[in-house]
């Protein structure tokens, strides 16, 4: 399901309008300020390691220019969004400097604690980057890491050959945060030369399949050369492993900003509050776009999307009476639901929407089954984030 980038700003106003006339029940308020929380804040994509892991050359890479450099010398740096192009240090006494450009090119002074780069970068109004370096006893790894999983919603660990010390350090992670991390090896490059590179990448599968989205060699430097050169290269960018990375991190902060989306969409339709309108498409589109002929499987399909509307509302009216919802049921409901979907397309006649509609019926069952194994409040809450997912893009893609 492909899941783009939308301006959120109307829907998190409209749920912190809902949430300011106490429309939400108390025992969903909670989770409706979270949500508004993470509607009104930038992805957070934590990139960590060891030190000389080239965590400062991946993050440039991914914003396609240098940016850090070699200046951040172990601190810790926020990269986010300003209006200009200004370096902002903070020391342990508590005073703050400041310096325009970038931090590549400040002098960084000898008591800087942290590190805050802002750039007007439009990219950076969705997405954040934090570099976090790990350092010190074993200890003290594991707290920054534990900070770290706190403070971010996707992590890329950065590492050479990602040895044991580091695979115990990761496996005291949540799942939650496994669930959205990437481990890239950096400096691949040296790996390739050694010839040692796939090999590496075979040894790690095993592990990288149960601790995170999957492996990702990447040449930083190179993938950096690809993007600053003066006619992009796209087969060096390809080549480095720097555009499936950027490709797959950007899927990932689509897909957390569409289920905040969807899990304020369901609050505000639940509890009596209004959605923002969506803007109208320009006239040219819709000169462009030719008059839908209504026929019986289009109408067909528009009734099994609204029977799974109102089977997942209703089921959310019950949970409600009862008390809250409780994972177990709900889940059980939700796979009700989808599978009932299922049948319902099975007995339309063939056209490619339905054939759409029955694939990402299957898929939608597959993830639902995933949800299951966890059977925590979480777990229930994506079950039904997923079933109005659904509903929403199989309507979008379905003719009429």
């Amino acid at each position: 399901m492909s899941l783009p980038l939308r301006d959120i700003t109307p829907l998190a106003g409209q749920l912190e309008h809902t949430l300011s006339t106490g429309l939400l029940p108390p025992d969903v308020t909670g989770w409706g300020s979270q949500l508004l929380q993470r509607l009104r804040q930038p992805v957070r994509v934590a990139v960590t390691g060891a030190p000389g892991t080239g965590k400062s050359a991946l993050i440039d890479m991914l914003l396609g220019r240098v940016v850090i450099g070699k200046a951040a010398a172990g601190l810790p740096v926020e990269i986010c969004h300003g209006p200009e192009e200004r370096v902002v240090f903070d020391t342990p006494a508590g005073t703050r400097g400041q310096q325009p450009g970038c931090l590549a090119n400040a002098a960084v002074p000898p008591d800087a604690l942290r590190v805050r780069q802002h750039l007007p970068d439009p990219r950076l109004r969705a997405h954040s980057y934090l570099e976090i370096p790990l350092a010190g006893s074993p200890g003290r790894q594991q707290e920054t890491l534990q900070q770290a999983a706190a403070m971010a919603d996707i992590i890329l660990w950065c590492s050479e050959t990602f040895p044991e010390a580091e695979q115990a350090l990761w496996s005291a992670m949540p799942d939650s945060t496994k669930d959205h991390s990437f481990l890239v090896l950096t400096m691949a490059d040296r790996q390739i030369m050694r010839g040692v590179l796939p090999g590496l990448i075979q040894s790690l599968e095993p592990v990288a399949a149960e601790e995170f989205l999957g492996v990702y060699p990447v040449a930083a430097i190179q993938g950096l050369t690809a993007q600053t050169a003066g006619t992009p290269a796209e087969d060096l960018w390809r080549s480095s492993g720097g555009r499936q990375l950027a490709e797959d991190v950007q899927r990932q902060i689509g897909l957390g900003r569409a289920s905040d989306a969807d899990q304020a969409e369901l609050l505000i339709r639940q509890f009596g509050g209004s959605l923002p309108a969506e803007a109208p498409p320009p006239p040219a589109a819709k000169a462009a776009r030719p008059a839908a002929t209504p026929h019986a499987p289009a109408a067909s399909l528009a009734a099994a999307l609204d029977q799974l509307q109102s089977g997942a509302e209703d089921m959310l009216a019950r949970a409600e009476a009862a008390g809250g919802p409780q994972a177990g049921p709900v889940l059980a409901q939700c796979m009700d639901l989808i599978r009932g979907l299922s049948a319902s397309l099975e007995g339309l006649p063939g056209s490619a929407a339905v054939t759409a509609a029955r694939d990402a019926a299957q898929d939608g069952e597959e993830l639902l089954m995933l949800c299951q194994l966890e059977q925590d409040e979480d777990a229930a809450i994506d079950a039904v984030t997923l079933l109005f997912q659904l509903k929403k893009e199989l309507a979008e893609d379905s003719p009429g």
